[in-house]
């Protein structure tokens, strides 16, 4: 295994993670490993598609931190606005990719002005994030694709700040409101079985009580799942919105089981969302969400 340390004091063998991602070849031969000490990196990451097999590992969460401040409405050199898929802190297109024990955040803020920007882009298959802190406020993290694992982590955001079409399970995380908004966007293509799933997690927040849904659908059939989950008093009665659309009540699969908290309801939620039986909830096995997992699963 091919192993590279990057150090903003310069001890280490680069002082910019970009960089030693680009030093690792294209399909490299072996895995890679990326070790990255205790700082602030200032800099946009990009993990191409031909690069799979990286694992980039922080020194410790909350010292570790890669930022940017990118934004939708920014204007660039070529008087465009950035608009939301060019605004990732970091973005990971490789397969087989592990990331451990750092901050991503986007610290453009919020309002009109600011919109969408975010902080994790990704769109790989077979990925891990483990004990990762992920800071935004609109579109916090996007998965365009792909399947993904998200084990121990703390994810923020206000207004859509989960969203995608990939799949992507949520294992005893943290998501955080900061404001009245919504937890997910799912846009799940109609043809794929899973979107998003949240294992044993809590939804806390800043935001005020009965002010935050748990979704709405991006797209007509959005997948998302809330298991054994604590809900705080932020959390909307009804639980989930149509987006505007009642067409969507009609496709959305929508679902929680055995939610607890001050923000579960059994009797309230929207009659379109699903209430699962434990015989459902025995068959959300990680081998069945993710086919082939104990290939990549993190050890």
């Amino acid at each position: 295994m091919l192993e590279l340390t990057v150090c903003k004091a310069g001890t280490g063998d680069f002082t910019s993670i970009q960089e030693a991602i680009n030093q690792v070849r294209v399909h490299p031969l072996e895995p890679v490993t990326i070790y990255i000490k205790n700082g602030k990196y200032e800099e946009q990451i990009i993990v191409p598609d031909n690069k799979p097999d990286i694992r980039i590992v922080g020194e410790s969460v909350n010292e570790t931190v890669i930022s940017g401040s990118l934004y939708a409405e920014m204007i660039d050199s070529e008087n465009k606005k950035l608009g939301t898929f060019r605004t990732p802190v970091v973005s990971i297109h490789a397969d087989n990719f592990y990331m451990e024990n750092l901050t991503v955040e986007n610290t453009a803020g919020y309002g009109n002005e600011i919109v969408q920007a975010l902080a994790l882009y990704i769109s790989g298959d077979c990925m891990v994030f483990k004990n990762i802190r992920l800071l935004g406020n609109q579109d916090t993290l996007y998965s365009s694709r792909g399947r993904q694992y998200f084990f121990n982590c703390y994810i923020e955001g206000h207004v859509d700040f989960i969203f995608g079409s990939g799949t992507m399970v949520f294992d005893q995380c943290e998501i955080h409101s900061l404001r009245q908004g919504y937890i997910t966007a799912a846009s799940t293509p109609k043809e794929i079985k899973y979107g998003f799933l949240f294992f044993d997690c809590r939804l806390t927040g800043s935001a005020d009580k009965n002010s935050v849904f748990l979704g709405r659908p991006w797209r007509p059939y959005a997948h998302t799942v809330f298991v054994r989950t604590w809900m705080g008093p932020h959390i909307k009665r009804e639980g989930w919105d149509n987006w505007r659309n009642e067409d969507n009540e009609k496709t959305v699969r929508y679902a929680e089981y055995n939610s607890t908290g001050p923000g579960a309801s059994d009797n309230e939620r929207e009659t379109w969302s699903s209430l699962l039986g434990e015989k459902e909830v025995e068959q959300l096995t990680m081998g069945e969400i993710f086919r082939g997992w104990n290939d990549w699963k993190p050890q």
